[in-house]
């Protein structure tokens, strides 16, 4: 399980196991700390999602009704 400081190897949706924060954290990024515990050792979990994540461009605007 990644930890706060190690490299990101597959981008995806993260929960940290201290409080249940979650990220969304693309491959090559440093895993951060935990935004509620700082400077301690935090681990990140994974979260398998069968339904994809849509690249910003892919969303349309809402419009007014």
């Amino acid at each position: 399980m990644p930890r706060n400081g190690e490299i990101n190897k597959e981008f995806g949706v993260y929960r940290n196991l201290c409080c249940g924060s979650e990220i969304i954290i693309p491959e090559g990024v440093t895993f951060p700390d935990c935004p509620r515990h700082f400077k301690l050792t935090t681990e990140w979990k994974f979260i398998a999602d069968t339904e994809r994540i849509p690249h910003a461009a892919e969303l349309k605007p809402k419009r007014p009704a």
